[in-house]
């Protein structure tokens, strides 16, 4: 919803920064849609499918997750580029790593029962999920006291302020709360203890609930677009009335010196 959000709504005449930052937030809803979807159909489709192609269905999970959380991360970069502008390449080379670390060993090792896709959904959420989620909430809180807040847009700087807080309680469940592993944090920080301490509540759910907010604050933030085509409208028909009342003005007959200027 968030990314369809986002991708139909048109902010081609924007002037505002966040406009040309959006389309890496709706890429980020899409791709990381098709990687829950994933988790739910790929398991029951493991009865009808042999091993092999199970595995190599796990990969392109894995790295939707890897690319979604890339998205994000860069969505979060685009926000800060005037201020940050040396982390424009943060997002590919952590991507680049991540691929050289875990896909291309996983096409080796896949078939031999290790462990390689828990490790390479640990990592996609430490390398890009919790810093990409991190920016992206610094980023929108950024970029509302800088465009938006002198727009005089209460509202939608409030509502910004929310997407922001969605998204940062997004980067702590979904980057920092981690499938278990062997190594700290992992070995404490991670899904089966988070359900434990919540009385058996699935993580999904509190994921879930964060996206929830970020849908929602977000859908209801696009209304700035609409409001910066009413001004845009209001200040064109200013100008038209202006120019009529020149052209009046400055008719055949009138010789003033302010139709000569």
């Amino acid at each position: 919803v968030l990314g369809l959000a986002i991708a139909l709504q048109s902010r081609h005449h924007s002037r505002l920064d966040l406009a040309q930052s959006l389309g890496w937030l709706a890429a980020f809803g899409l791709t990381h849609a098709f990687h829950e979807w994933g988790q739910i159909f790929i398991p029951i489709q493991a009865t009808y499918l042999n091993p092999a192609m199970i595995a190599f269905l796990d990969m392109i999970r894995l790295t939707l997750l890897a690319v979604s959380f890339a998205c994000l991360f860069q969505f979060g970069v685009e926000l800060v580029r005037d201020r940050w502008p040396r982390l424009a390449a943060a997002p590919l080379l952590l991507m680049l790593l991540w691929t050289l670390l875990f896909i291309m060993p996983g096409l080796v090792t896949s078939h031999s029962g290790s462990e390689w896709p828990a490790q390479a959904s640990i990592w996609a959420r430490y390398l890009l999920g919790f810093p990409g989620g991190m920016l992206a909430a610094y980023g929108l809180r950024y970029q509302a006291e800088r465009q938006i807040k002198p727009l005089q847009l209460q509202p939608i700087y409030n509502t910004l302020r929310v997407a922001g807080l969605g998204l940062f309680a997004y980067a702590i469940l979904g980057g920092m709360f981690v499938p278990l592993g062997p190594f700290w944090p992992a070995n404490w920080l991670n899904e089966a203890n988070l359900m434990h301490w919540a009385g058996g509540v699935p993580v999904p759910v509190f994921r879930s609930l964060a996206g929830l907010v970020i849908a929602i604050a977000m859908i209801r933030a696009l209304e700035v677009f609409d409001l910066e085509v009413d001004r845009l409208i209001e200040q064109l028909g200013v100008e038209q009335n202006l120019a009529k009342d020149a052209v009046i003005l400055c008719s055949p007959e009138n010789t003033s010196l302010i139709c000569e200027a």
